[in-house]
């Protein structure tokens, strides 16, 4: 019975799964490594525009056309 635990996202920075919503919305700071990042609607990677959803709970932080996270550090 190997039944994984989702602990939650996970950091871009350390690759750790303690990445944790702020109090602002779209903002996320890292409790392992305390790195804070803002979710973008333009993919840092490929520059690709995409709609996003602030205040939604299950919001998706990576890019729809490169697979990137949509989250920059702040």
């Amino acid at each position: 019975m190997s039944d994984a635990v989702d602990l939650g996202p996970t950091c871009p920075s350390c690759k750790e799964p303690w990445l944790r919503p702020t109090a602002l919305p779209g903002r996320y700071r890292c409790v392992y490594c305390l790195h804070r990042f803002e979710l973008r609607s333009v993919c840092p990677d490929c520059g690709e525009h995409g709609t996003i959803v602030r205040m939604s709970a299950s919001m998706v932080m990576t890019c729809n056309h490169c697979g990137g996270s949509l989250l920059a550090e702040s």
